[in-house]
């Protein structure tokens, strides 16, 4: 029976087993996904990569896609820090939401474009689901290279919770999840949305105005930033609440001036948020018993 394995990581683990592996299927050219696509390097390993991923080819086609303002400074974070050495080259690339078959085994493949725009879910059978980066990890949604979209991000784990699987699995997260303990799961990682938001809004002043990069630093997204690497962490951070400023504007909490943002109402007094709050778990526990926020 032929081996198809999903995503190839960062570390060296593949080593171990690569002698067993006949085919690769990426999810998306995030560096912690392809790393290890080097250890493949002269085996007849067939390789599979989402369309839209042949247009990169080097590591200064990935720095202009994922941080067009560092592009040295990324390329040396996914150098030194994950070891990345190259782009995957695919012997096919496939549209997500089609199967995708190797001698004889077909694997469902399933759009979920808010991580990133190439980001797909894998069914590898009708009764369980890999979500790869809606990875269930306390962090939450990550959405911070300049085609991620908070927004779709939620709708893809909206769309993961009306779905029937009795298995789930994520890229980031050790274990197999299923029924209760999976929603709650899914329950706690979306709410990490709506919970940056509100710790966007309080840092954001009443009076005056300030900009992302102003917000950085503060323990909006990360709680502290990779020696080494503060610059590269301030960037992304500062990414993911620029996209979340427009939709605090969409809420009626905050505002855009001239110079930068404006808190329009305090945390407590954005409706908004909590509205979010309850279709979240309205929508992925439902009231069902069982079902449990409790970590």
């Amino acid at each position: 029976m032929a081996t198809l394995l999903v995503d190839t990581g960062c570390g060296d683990a593949l080593e171990r087993v690569v002698d067993k592996v006949d085919a690769v299927l990426y999810t998306h050219f995030h560096p912690d996904h392809i790393t290890g696509y080097r250890i493949l390097a002269g085996r007849k390993i067939r390789v599979y990569a989402p369309a839209g991923e042949e247009a990169y080819q080097s590591l200064e086609d990935l720095a202009r896609r994922f941080a067009p303002e560092i592009k040295d400074l990324w390329i040396g974070f996914a150098r030194s820090l994950m070891g990345l050495e190259a782009p995957p080259k695919a012997d096919e690339y496939y549209d997500p939401g089609d199967d995708v078959c190797f001698r004889g085994l077909c694997i469902k493949t399933i759009p979920a474009p808010g991580h990133l725009r190439t980001h797909t879910l894998i069914e590898p059978d009708s009764e369980a689901i890999h979500l790869v980066d809606i990875d269930l990890s306390g962090f939450g949604p990550w959405y911070a290279n300049p085609e991620a979209d908070p927004h779709q991000f939620l709708e893809d784990i909206l769309f993961v919770a009306r779905g029937e699987w009795s298995t789930y699995t994520s890229a980031h997260k050790p274990g197999v999840y299923e029924g209760g303990e999976a929603r709650a799961r899914l329950a706690r990682f979306a709410l990490r949305i709506p919970e940056a938001m509100e710790a966007t809004l309080a840092a954001l002043p009443l009076e005056g105005e300030a900009s992302p990069w102003y917000l950085t630093g503060k323990g909006i997204i990360y709680r502290r930033y990779i020696d080494g690497f503060e610059n590269v962490m301030a960037y992304f951070e500062a990414n993911m609440i620029a996209k979340l400023l427009p939709w605090l504007a969409e809420l009626g909490c905050a505002a855009r001036g001239r110079r930068g943002w404006k808190a329009l109402k305090e945390p407590g007094e954005c409706g908004g948020l909590e509205r979010l709050r309850g279709r979240i778990e309205e929508e992925i526990l439902g009231g069902a018993p069982g079902h449990s926020l409790k970590p």
